[in-house]
C-alpha cells in the first residue's frame, strides 16, 4: 500500500474547512505576510483554529511563505514563523532560502515550485540540503518525474489540477517588469492572461491580439495512478482564491479518485458523506489539458479567453430581443450564467427564466444561430454546495463492561487509538432486559461529534441500569478522552536543518531570486562565489529573459522550427504598448521572452 497525500487550496478558514470536509489529506493557506497569493492572506487567529480543526482527523495544515523576502521584512518573517509553530501548523512552503538562516524553532519546510524545481540537479541539491518535500515544476513529464524519484528521497508533491503558469515557476519577471508587481512577492498582475500580437522579422502578422500566452487548466485526474506509480507522494489541487463552493467541487472529486485505486492508503481519518455528485467542469474551468505529463501536446492555450468558459450547454437557434431559443444539452435553471464567443471576445448573460427551449435573458442579446453556448454559472449546482454540507466522520467501536457495579467504556477508532473510562458512580443491575438495547443506542449517538459509532456492544450479563443522563455525559466523557488521545499520538513531521556541505551545482545569477543578506549568505555558503540581487533588486537588466517557458507559441501555431526552418526571425509579441523578442530553444525545446524589441 501506497501512502498518498490529497493537498487542497484555501483562501480562507471558510474554504479550508470545506476542503477537509470534503476529503483533503492537508490543505495549505496564506498567513498574514510573505504568501505567493497577497490576496489570500490569513489571521494567525484563524490559522490557529483551522490547525484545532484539522488536527481532529489527522489532517495537516501548510503555510505557504513563499515570497521572496528583503532585509527589512527578515525579523517579520521570523516571528511570524515562530508564532504560525507554536499554535501548531505542521510545515512551511518557503522559495526564500533566508528563511534557512533564521532563528526558528524545528520547524518542517517544504520547496515551493517557486524555486523553479525543474532542473534534476536542482532537486537533488534541495533533497541533500535537508528538504523533507520538493514541490515540482508542473512542466516535468511522467518519465522526469520517475528519474527525480529514484535520485531524491524527499516526498515529491505534484499540481494534478487547477490555473497554469505559462512561466517556470519563480522564473517570471513579465509582471514585475511592466507593472511593478512581482510574482516572487505575491503580486503578479498575470500578463499572460492579456491579449497579444506576435510578428515575425519581415512583420507578417502571426498571431493579432489574442490571448496567446493564456494557458488552459490542468487536469491530470486520469493520470493519478500512473502518477503515485511514478513516486509521488503527494497531490496538489492549485486555488488559493477560489471559494468554497469550487475547494469542496474539486477535492470531493479528487479524493473518490483516490478512494477507488486499491493500492492508496491515505495518510488522514475519516470517510466523508457527501452532498453532492462531485464535477470538477461545473465549477470555473478554463477548458483543460494534461500539459507535459505525456511530453509535448497541442492545443495547450486557450487563446479566446482567459476567462471561465463552463461547460457546453447547447447552440443558439434564435434570438428575438431579451428571450433566446437553445438546443440544450441538458436542463436551463433560471440563475444559471451563460456565455459564448464572439468576434474573438467572450460575452455572457443570465437566465431570468427558463421555459423548455426559451430562456429570458437579464438583457437584450443578438447571437448567431448555430453558436455554441456555455454554462459557466451552474444556478442549481452552487446552491446545492452552499446549502447542504458534507460531512466527515472518524469510525469507532465502544465496548461496555460491567466492573465491580461501575461501568467500563472502551472505544477503539479507525486508526487503532484507544480510550478508557471507568464511571465514578455505581449502578443497579436493570430488571427489564430492554435496557441492554437502549443502553447500546444511547451510548452510540455520537451527534455533531467527529465520531460515527458502527458498534455499541454490552457485554454484561444481567446488564446494569445505566439512566439515560448518565449515559450520555459517560459516552461525552469518553469521547473527549479518545480526542485527546488521538492528539498525543497524531504523527508530527520532521524539523528540517540544513546540510551546510551541499555544493550549489548549476550556474548562479540573479535567477536565483536573491532579495536579501540571508539568501546571499546561503549561496555563498554553497559556492557561489558571488551571489548577484533578484530582479526585483536591480533597476534594470537589458536583455533580460523576462519569462522562460515549456510552452512554445510557434508550436501552438503549427510553425515549429524544426517543420518551418524558413520562418523569418526573431519574432516580437507586443502587448500595444510594450515589444519583447521571442527566442526560441529547439534543442531543449524551450521558448523564452526577451527584454528587447
Amino acid at each position: 500500500m501506497k501512502t498518498v497525500e490529497l493537498l487542497a487550496p484555501a483562501r480562507d478558514l471558510a474554504v479550508a474547512i470545506a476542503a477537509i470536509d470534503n476529503g483533503a489529506d492537508a490543505v495549505y493557506i496564506g498567513a498574514p505576510a510573505f504568501g505567493a497569493r497577497r490576496a489570500a492572506a490569513n489571521s494567525v487567529a484563524d490559522i490557529a483554529r483551522l490547525v484545532e480543526y484539522a488536527h481532529r482527523y489527522y489532517c495537516r495544515v501548510f503555510i505557504t511563505l513563499n515570497t521572496i523576502l528583503y532585509d527589512n521584512e527578515l525579523p517579520e518573517a521570523e516571528r511570524l514563523i515562530r508564532e504560525l509553530a507554536r499554535v501548531g501548523v505542521d510545515a512551511f512552503i518557503v522559495q526564500d532560502m533566508g528563511i534557512l538562516r533564521l532563528d526558528l524553532p524545528p520547524v518542517c519546510l517544504h520547496a515551493s515550485t517557486q524555486m523553479h524545481n525543474y532542473d534534476l540537479e536542482r532537486i537533488r541539491f534541495l533533497d541533500r540540503l535537508g528538504f523533507s518535500r520538493i514541490v515540482l515544476a508542473r512542466e516535468l513529464t511522467l518519465d522526469q518525474i520517475r528519474t527525480i524519484r529514484r535520485e531524491v528521497k524527499a516526498e515529491l508533491e505534484v499540481f494534478v489540477h487547477g490555473a497554469l503558469c505559462v512561466s517556470l515557476s519563480g522564473q517570471c519577471y513579465l509582471s514585475q517588469r511592466l507593472f511593478r508587481r512581482s510574482a516572487n512577492r505575491g503580486e503578479c498582475a498575470q500578463p499572460c492572461r492579456q491579449k497579444w500580437t506576435v510578428r515575425d522579422a519581415g512583420g507578417r502578422l502571426l498571431v493579432d491580439n489574442r490571448h496567446i500566452l493564456s494557458l488552459k487548466d490542468l487536469n491530470l485526474s486520469s493520470r493519478l495512478a500512473d502518477l503515485i506509480d511514478a513516486g509521488v507522494d503527494s497531490l496538489k489541487i492549485e486555488g488559493r482564491l477560489k471559494d468554497a463552493a469550487y475547494v469542496a467541487n474539486v477535492t470531493r472529486y479528487y479524493s473518490s479518485l483516490l478512494d477507488a485505486l486499491p493500492s492508496v492508503r491515505r495518510p488522514s481519518s475519516g470517510s466523508v458523506a457527501a452532498a453532492f455528485t462531485p464535477e470538477p467542469e461545473r465549477s470555473f474551468n478554463r477548458g483543460s489539458s494534461t500539459y507535459f505529463i505525456d511530453g509535448r501536446q497541442p492545443g495547450l492555450a486557450n487563446p479566446d479567453t482567459p476567462k471561465s468558459l463552463g461547460k457546453p450547454i447547447g447552440k443558439v437557434l434564435q434570438t428575438r430581443g431579451a428571450r433566446l431559443r437553445i438546443q440544450a444539452l441538458a436542463p436551463i435553471a433560471n440563475g444559471d450564467g451563460l456565455c459564448w464567443l464572439q468576434n474573438g471576445e467572450l460575452h455572457g448573460i443570465r437566465i431570468n427564466t427558463a421555459d423548455g427551449e426559451w430562456l429570458t435573458c437579464n438583457e437584450p442579446v443578438t447571437i448567431a444561430p448555430g453558436t455554441p453556448l456555455y454554462r459557466n454559472y451552474d444556478s442549481c449546482f452552487n446552491r446545492l454546495l452552499e446549502r447542504e454540507k458534507s460531512r466527515r466522520t472518524i469510525t469507532i467501536r465502544i465496548t461496555a463492561t460491567p466492573e465491580n457495579g461501575h461501568l467500563r467504556l472502551d472505544a477503539e477508532d479507525e486508526d487503532g487509538n484507544h480510550a478508557t473510562l471507568l464511571s465514578p458512580e455505581t449502578f443497579a443491575l436493570a430488571d427489564n432486559p430492554a435496557q441492554r438495547q437502549r443502553l447500546s443506542q444511547q451510548l452510540a449517538r455520537t451527534g455533531d461529534t467527529i465520531f460515527r459509532c458502527t458498534e455499541a456492544r454490552v457485554t454484561c450479563e444481567p446488564v446494569l441500569f445505566v439512566p439515560s443522563a448518565a449515559a450520555n455525559a459517560l459516552r461525552r466523557a469518553l469521547l473527549d478522552a479518545l480526542t485527546a488521545e488521538r492528539e498525543t499520538r497524531r504523527p508530527l513531521l520532521p524539523p528540517t536543518a540544513e546540510n551546510r556541505t551541499v555544493p550549489y551545482p548549476l550556474p548562479a545569477d540573479w535567477r536565483l531570486n536573491i532579495a536579501n543578506r540571508l539568501a546571499a549568505g546561503f549561496y555563498h555558503d554553497h559556492g557561489v562565489a558571488s551571489p548577484q540581487p533578484a530582479y526585483e533588486c536591480t533597476s534594470s537588466l537589458p536583455n533580460a529573459p523576462l519569462m522562460r517557458t515549456r510552452y512554445c507559441i510557434l508550436h501552438e501555431l503549427r510553425l515549429c522550427l524544426r517543420h518551418h526552418p524558413g520562418l523569418r526571425l526573431p519574432l516580437t509579441i507586443s502587448d500595444g504598448k510594450n515589444t519583447f523578442r521571442l527566442a526560441f530553444d529547439c534543442k531543449e525545446c524551450f521558448m523564452t521572452i526577451l527584454d528587447k524589441p
